[in-house]
């Protein structure tokens, strides 16, 4: 009965702990919610915006990884890539939105974010690593 047991569990280890873009996990289609968005504040200050849907959070205690890298004469002066903001008021280990994030970029190019994101869908009561790679035209 235990060999039964573990023959049906480990297959759903690793359904749960992908790691895959296009598949982000059971019951879903597709890639994953997350939103991205830059926004230019002046003065080579911008703002990187993360936005999931309702019912979705962040986890706090994840180890969420970020990086930045300009491109084509672009270069990363400094940026603050950690995750902060309110507690969830369904649920308090999970982030209800994420503070902007602050990047101060010099030149023009291309910035190229890539991160590892963890998330839960609160309705379906699963939690999703996310992979991120998007490019922005400065």
């Amino acid at each position: 009965m235990k060999i039964k047991i573990l023959l049906f569990a480990i297959p759903l280890l690793f359904v749960f702990c992908s790691d895959s873009n296009s598949q982000p996990g059971p019951g879903f289609s597709g890639e994953h919610p997350i939103q991205v968005q830059l926004k230019e504040k002046g003065n080579g200050l911008f703002e990187l915006e993360l936005f999931l849907p309702p019912d979705f959070g962040f986890q706090k205690e994840a180890p969420h990884r970020i990086s930045l890298s300009g491109l084509s004469g672009l270069k990363v002066k400094s940026a603050n890539l950690s995750l902060s903001g309110p507690s969830h008021p369904k649920k308090a280990e999970y982030f209800e939105y994420v503070k902007p994030l602050g990047v101060v970029l010099e030149g023009k190019g291309k910035l190229e974010m890539n991160a590892k994101l963890f998330y839960c869908n609160f309705k379906k009561n699963i939690c999703i690593p996310a992979n991120l790679s998007q490019s922005f035209s400065i």
